[in-house]
C-alpha cells in the first residue's frame, strides 16, 4: 500500500523512533495509527510518538530497584526496618493488570519472599499484631486521588491491628500526585522516577512543543484536545494530566487518550489492560480478623501502650517526645501511631478494643474546622486522652528565626516580638507541619535543636503522669 505523501515523507523518521523504543512494535501498526490524524495533523502524531516515554522491561526493573532502595532508606528515617517479620507488600486498589505485573516484578527483582505479599495467610500475621509496615506497590501515581481514597480506607481498616506505617512505592510518579497523597494521608509516598507538568503536553513550555513558536503552541494543544475528545471523555486523560508515558505491558490512563483510547473505533497505539483486584479484595477478610479479635480479650499486652495521634507530622513529633521519657514509663513497648487524620467512632472503638492500653492525643487547635474537635471528643467516649497545644507552640521560634539555615523561612515576620503572636496563627502552624512532614531528617533537626525546652518539660511531665495513670487502671 502506498501511504499519503504527508506520511510517506516521514516513514524513515517514524521507523527510527519506533526502533529506539525498548519494546517491539510493528511499524505498520504505528503508521496505521498515524493515518487516523488529518493530513495537516500528521506532524502532531509524529510529535507524540517522538516524545513518548516508553518504559521497557529493563527500565522498569531499574526503577523498582531504585524504589526499593528508597523504601529501605525511608523506613530507617521512620525508625523502623523493612523485614520479612514485620512487613507485608500488596498491590493497591483494583489497579489494572499492571498491579499483578508490578507486584511480581518487584518481588523478583528485589528477591523478596512470596510469603511477604498479601494473601489469605497474611490475616494470621495481622491478627497477631506482627505487621508494622504495609508497602503498597504500583506502577504509577497520577493525580493521587484514587490512591488517597484507597489509603484512607486502608488506614481505618489496618490501624486497629497495629499497623504503624503505610508506604506507597511506585516506579513512576507525577510530582503533584505524590504531593497530594502525602498531604492528605498518613502514607509515605515515593517514586523511582518523578515527573512534573513540564513532562506533559499541558505546559506550553514542555519539550513537546520544541520548534513551535510560542504563540502557536496553544492551537497545537487545542488539536490534541480535539483528538482526545474523539477517543475518550477526558481529552487529556484522567485528571487532565496529558502525560506521555507507556509501559511495555500497559498504558496509564493519565497519558493522552489518543495513545490508548478506542472510543469511536479509534485504533490505539498502546492498549490499556483490563482490571483485576488488589489489596481491597482482602478488606472483607481484614474486617473479619478485626471482628474475631474484638470477641477475644486483649491478652498479653499489659506491658504495651499505643499512643494515637492525628497525622504524620504529629507522629514524628510525639515519637521524639516519647523517646525522651521512655525510661520514666512503666511500659516495655510504646508505639506512636498516626490515625491518618481520621477520628471516626468505628476506628476509635476498634483501636480501643484491640489494644489493652491506649492514649489518644487531642490537639487544642482553634483553627480546626468548626465542630471538628467536639466531634472527635464525642467519638472518643470514655477512652483516655490528653489535651496538648498546637505543634508550633512547642518550638523556640526565636531560635528558628535566628538560625543561619532557617531565618529565611521566617523573614516575612517583621520583628522578633511578632513571633510569639504569629505562632498562634494557622499559617505558621501549617508551615511547620508541612516542612517537617516533607522531610523527616529536617524534622529531627528541628526537634533536636529548636524546641522550647521549658514547654517541652511541661509536656513531658503531663504525658508521664497520664501514661502512668493508664498502667494503674
Amino acid at each position: 500500500m502506498k501511504y499519503p505523501i504527508a506520511l510517506s515523507q516521514r516513514i524513515d523518521e517514524v521507523s527510527k523512533i519506533v526502533a529506539s523504543w525498548p519494546v517491539e512494535k510493528d511499524i505498520n501498526h504505528v503508521l496505521n495509527w498515524l493515518m487516523q490524524f488529518d493530513s495537516d495533523d500528521v506532524d502532531l502524531g509524529v510529535r507524540i510518538i517522538r516524545n513518548l516515554n516508553v518504559i521497557g522491561f529493563e527500565d522498569l526493573n531499574t526503577a523498582l530497584t531504585i524504589a526499593y532502595s528508597k523504601l529501605e532508606r525511608m523506613a530507617i528515617d521512620k525508625g523502623t526496618k523493612i523485614s520479612s517479620r514485620n512487613t507485608l507488600f500488596a498491590g493497591i486498589g483494583d489497579g489494572a493488570k499492571s498491579g499483578a505485573m508490578i507486584g511480581y516484578s518487584f518481588r523478583i527483582i528485589n528477591e523478596l519472599a512470596e510469603d511477604n505479599f498479601m494473601d489469605d495467610e497474611s490475616m494470621n500475621y495481622l491478627e497477631a499484631g506482627m505487621i508494622d509496615n504495609i508497602v503498597l506497590v504500583d506502577d504509577i501515581v497520577g493525580t493521587g486521588r484514587q490512591a488517597t481514597e484507597e489509603i484512607k480506607i486502608l488506614t481505618q481498616t489496618l490501624t486497629p491491628l497495629g499497623v504503624k506505617n503505610i508506604f506507597l512505592l511506585t516506579a513512576v510518579g507525577m510530582q503533584e500526585g505524590i504531593k497530594s497523597i502525602s498531604n492528605n494521608t498518613k502514607a509515605h509516598v515515593f517514586s523511582a522516577f518523578e515527573y512534573s507538568e513540564l513532562d506533559t503536553v499541558n505546559s506550553l513550555d514542555s519539550p513537546f512543543y520544541d520548534g513551535i513558536p510560542h504563540e502557536e503552541r496553544q492551537s497545537i494543544k487545542s488539536r490534541l484536545e480535539y483528538y482526545g475528545k474523539v477517543t475518550n471523555k477526558s481529552a487529556f486523560g484522567y485528571g487532565g494530566i496529558g502525560a506521555l508515558i507507556a509501559f511495555y505491558y500497559n498504558t496509564p490512563n493519565i497519558s493522552l487518550p489518543v495513545i490508548w483510547g478506542s472510543k469511536n473505533s479509534w485504533l490505539p497505539l498502546f492498549k490499556r489492560a483490563v482490571k483485576i483486584n488488589g489489596i481491597n479484595s482482602y478488606y472483607k477478610q481484614i474486617e473479619s480478623s478485626i471482628a474475631k479479635k474484638k470477641r477475644q480479650p486483649a491478652q498479653g499486652r499489659e506491658n504495651e501502650i499505643v499512643i494515637l495521634v492525628e497525622g504524620k507530622s504529629d507522629e514524628v513529633f510525639f515519637d521524639h517526645i516519647i523517646n525522651l521519657i521512655k525510661d520514666r514509663l512503666p511500659f516495655e513497648k510504646i508505639s506512636v501511631i498516626s490515625m491518618g487524620g481520621f477520628g471516626s467512632k468505628k476506628l476509635i472503638e476498634n483501636i480501643a478494643r484491640l489494644n489493652q492500653n491506649c492514649l489518644f492525643i487531642v490537639e487544642e487547635d482553634e483553627y480546626a474546622p468548626k465542630g471538628h474537635l467536639e466531634r472527635f471528643i464525642r467519638n472518643l467516649g470514655d477512652n483516655p486522652y490528653i489535651y496538648v497545644k498546637m505543634q508550633s507552640y512547642y518550638y523556640n521560634l526565636d531560635s528558628l528565626a535566628e538560625s543561619d539555615r532557617w531565618s529565611r523561612v521566617f523573614a516575612r515576620i517583621d520583628s522578633m516580638e511578632d513571633l510569639a503572636e504569629q505562632a498562634k496563627t494557622r499559617m505558621l502552624e501549617k508551615e511547620i507541619r508541612m516542612m517537617t512532614m516533607r522531610n523527616e531528617s529536617r524534622a529531627k533537626e528541628w526537634l533536636e535543636a529548636h524546641l522550647d525546652q521549658e514547654k517541652i518539660r511541661v509536656l513531658k511531665n503531663e504525658l508521664v503522669e497520664k501514661i502512668i495513670a493508664q498502667k494503674s487502671l
